[in-house]
């Protein structure tokens, strides 16, 4: 009887050794079918646009697929707002099928203008197969044969980095496919040509910042406009309305050339210390006039209004060194 419960036993440890075999196996990704190498060529970049959030580019894009794959017919550009894709060309080479063609589009593109002028940003092509998952198809970057054209100019902008990176990219759902679980991931070739740019024309922005700078200089004038008696409060706060309309006029001229931006950035922190300094000299001469008229001497208010000016100037000057500082460290 126990030599019967013996080779039961075994039996049953051979029946589960296979299916816990076959259980792994199947559970193992499948082996990769086809590899495709993915250059392109950048021609063109035009439009980079900070406010709407994109630009324009023109690339000659070519695949080499092991088979009879052509990657581009089916790749899936992501980021494209609008694309035309033409001279199309397809050959068989002893290294697999090979395609080109040309892409002419408009991408879409987060900017972060918080540092501008300095700013500097990372455009970004992007394209998945719309057919094949990973574990079928592969995507190879041909970073060593993609380049940038020699005369490419761009205007306001210089190309630093040109790249071609190719990955996978995990997506948390299965798409609705019935035959895999709720909590199944899905896994696709991905392709991006990335740009790196920075700005190269500061004209602008000292165009933008000249009326704020001026303004900031009466500012600092009205502190050597000395009340004797009073009668110099009107036209000294005159003054200063009008540096404050101009300030928040600039700021809204900012806003029309850069954009918006998430939080603060060296735009606004510079014209937020132009009103301040406009808000203190407000308070300062109101304080001087009233002081004037209840015993202070016009010697006295002249030495305090000297200290103001000469400190304001100095640390103007040394916030303002500090912030674009920190702007260009930053980009």
């Amino acid at each position: 009887m126990r030599f019967w419960a013996i080779i039961l036993c075994a039996g049953l440890v051979g029946l589960a050794l296979p299916a816990s075999a076959r259980q792994t196996t199947a559970s193992e990704p499948r082996p990769v079918q086809t590899v495709c190498s993915m250059g392109v060529y950048l021609g063109d970049l035009y439009d980079i646009d900070t406010r709407a959030g994109r630009f324009g580019a023109d690339v000659w894009a070519w695949s080499v697929c092991t088979g009879d794959k052509n990657a581009l017919q089916s790749a899936d550009w992501i980021n494209a707002q609008e694309q035309e894709q033409t001279l199309e060309y397809i050959a068989p080479t002893d290294f697999g099928l090979w395609s080109t063609r040309k892409l002419s589009g408009v991408y879409r593109q987060g900017f972060d203008v918080r540092n501008y002028p300095f700013d500097r940003h990372t455009l970004r092509i992007i394209a998945e197969d719309s057919v094949e998952d990973a574990t079928t198809l592969q995507y190879v970057a041909d970073d060593r044969r993609s380049s940038v054209a020699d005369d490419l100019r761009v205007e306001g902008w210089e190309v630093t980095r040109f790249a071609v990176e190719a990955r996978e990219r995990v997506y948390g759902t299965a798409f609705g496919d019935p035959s895999l679980p709720d909590d199944a991931e899905t896994i696709y070739p991905h392709m991006e040509i990335v740009i790196d740019v920075q700005r190269a024309d500061l004209w602008t922005f000292w165009k933008l910042v000249a009326p704020l700078y001026i303004a900031s200089a009466l500012t600092l004038l009205t502190f050597l406009m000395h009340d004797e008696e009073g009668k110099y409060l009107s036209p000294r706060l005159g003054l200063l309305a009008g540096v404050l309309f101009a300030i928040v006029l600039n700021m809204r001229s900012v806003e029309e050339v850069v954009g918006e931006t998430a939080g603060l950035g060296l735009m606004d922190h510079i014209h937020l210390l132009a009103l301040f300094l406009a808000v203190l000299a407000i308070a300062a001469a109101t304080a001087w006039t009233f002081l004037t008229r209840n015993g202070w001497g016009p010697g006295r208010v002249r030495r305090w209004d000297k200290r103001f000016f000469f400190a304001g100037t100095s640390l103007y000057i040394a916030a303002n060194a500090a912030l674009i500082g920190a702007a260009v460290q930053a980009g």
